[in-house]
This record gives structure tokens, sequence and C-alpha cells, in this order.
């Protein structure tokens, strides 16, 4: 933080994930494409608390599988979802701590229901906001009510989840759950921006279409 170009070292946060599963995290498809697109190999952060000291360390994703849809067994290019492979190996100097969610009934939820969203708004740039903020990772809180349930309207779509909560790029895979069990109940996909100003409408798929495909998913690794 000392160093004049101390920026040049931040590293460049293009999204969120969800530890969905042992070895599988989920997060939208445009949140990948970004590291494709920047051509270098992305990562996930794992943070672990030592002595009262906060380490974090990086896993390479191994693979990142499009969302197949159970409808047709084929990729379904319209549903902005993930699997991330990432067989992160634990050991007793440097553990792998970070659990899996616990998955809640999407399918219940109602106009009004209160819900938590969460993730790294403004990706990057949300570290330069503030210079106490710049050596800490760490993602950031939003509450706010279910204010929609859209139905599907064509076959390729799913039920799509609106929340009054504004968000902003790098939310996206972020995970939206019940403030009350902490269950997940979706992953943030979109947001709604009018002049550039975040309005209070953000977008998650739903558990319901999550959780069936991050469970059919195996794999060995070598």
């Amino acid at each position: 933080l000392q160093e004049q170009n101390a920026e040049k070292y931040l590293m460049n946060i293009v999204g969120t994930a969800i530890q969905a599963d042992k070895g599988k995290l989920v997060t939208c498809v445009h949140v990948v494409e970004a590291l494709i697109n920047q051509n270098v190999k992305g990562y996930i952060l794992s943070r672990i608390i030592r002595e009262g000291t906060v380490i974090y360390v990086p896993y390479s994703i191994v693979k990142a599988l499009r969302y197949v849809d159970p409808r047709t067994d084929k990729i379904n290019t319209e549903v902005d979802l993930s699997v991330l492979i990432v067989p992160a190996k634990s050991t007793e100097d440097i553990p792998y701590e970070i659990p899996s969610v616990v998955w809640g009934d999407s399918s219940k939820l109602g106009v009004g229901d209160p819900v938590i969203i969460c993730g790294y708004p403004h990706g990057t740039e949300m570290f330069k906001f503030t210079k106490s903020n710049r050596n800490i990772v760490q993602p950031t809180f939003y509450q706010g009510i279910i204010s929609a349930v859209l139905p599907a309207t064509k076959p390729y779509e799913t039920r799509i989840i609106q929340v009054s909560i504004p968000s902003a790029g790098g939310m996206s895979g972020g995970a939206m759950f019940d403030p009350k069990t902490g269950e997940v109940l979706g992953m943030i996909t979109s947001c709604v921006h009018s002049s550039g100003i975040p309005q209070p409408m953000s977008y998650a798929i739903p558990s319901e279409v999550i959780t069936p495909f991050v469970e059919v998913i195996t794999f060995e690794t070598k």
C-alpha cells in the first residue's frame, strides 16, 4: 500500500461464485466468459484464518460447464448458469475451509419474502473506493425483499426471481439467501441500471433450477 503504483497489484475480480458442493462451484456463464475473453487463467479465492491473520489461497478453475437443461438434455445458452470444477486439495498446513452452502426451496418464495444477496459489486474497483479496503478481500451484503416472481413464458426459459435490491457488476454469481436460516435460494445474474444509476431491481436464478444441475455432475481427479 505504501508503493506509488500499488493499485497495479490488485487482483482482477470479475464476479462471484457459490460453493455448491465438494469441488463444485456455481456462477454465471458471463462471468466465466469474461475470464476467457481476457485470455487469463481463472481462479477462485479461498480464505483461511491463522492466528488472527486472514490468508487468501487461489485455486485454479479446472473446468467450466454450461447449464444442461433437463427438459431437452442439451446445453441451454439462454440460462446464465455454469458449474465450475475446482477440486481443491485440502492439507493440514493449507486446509480448504470453504463449506458447501445449504440449499433452500425456492419454489416456496413469494412476493414480500425477505432475502439477502452478496457478492463483489464493481469488482476490482470496489477496493479503490477506500484505501483501507485495498488489502481486505471481502464480499458486500444487501438486504431486501422478493418484489416479483417472473414465470417462464418460452420453452427455453426458467423462472426468475426479482429482488428489490440494487446491485452492480461483480455481484454476478453471488448468493441470494434466507436471512433467518442462511439457506441459499438463488444466484444473482443481472441487475437494472438507468443512466448509470443502479435501480432496486436485481434478478436471480432460483435454487430449484441450480441444484438438480449441480447434483448430476460427477468427476474424478487424477
